[in-house]
């Protein structure tokens, strides 16, 4: 399965809900004001990197230049992609949930 996070995690019930229910072997894409769990030094982002490592982290790239998020404090772990791989993405899991 792949979750879409698109709001803030200031939204505290849709993204504490959305990490409770990742599975080994899903896949997260953060994108709108989803990539603001990349702020370093948060919770948010604490709490990303404690999903387990099967668990595959993505972020929309021009969401996270159009909020102006340092592009070198993204983490390793978290694969930047465009338009066209985030519709591939969307094929390759079996079921797409958004949050």
């Amino acid at each position: 399965m792949l979750h879409l996070l698109r709001h803030a995690p200031q939204d505290a019930s849709r993204f504490a809900s959305s990490l409770r229910v990742m599975g080994p072997r899903q896949g997260l894409l953060l994108l709108e004001d989803g990539v603001y769990s990349l702020l370093p030094r948060t919770t948010a982002l604490s709490a990303l990197q404690l999903l387990p490592a099967s668990v595959r982290l993505y972020a929309l790239e021009a969401d996270v230049v159009a909020r102006g998020l340092p592009m070198d404090d993204v983490p390793k772990r978290v694969k930047l992609i465009d338009y066209p791989t985030f519709v591939r993405l969307c094929t390759e899991y079996d079921k797409v949930l958004s949050w």
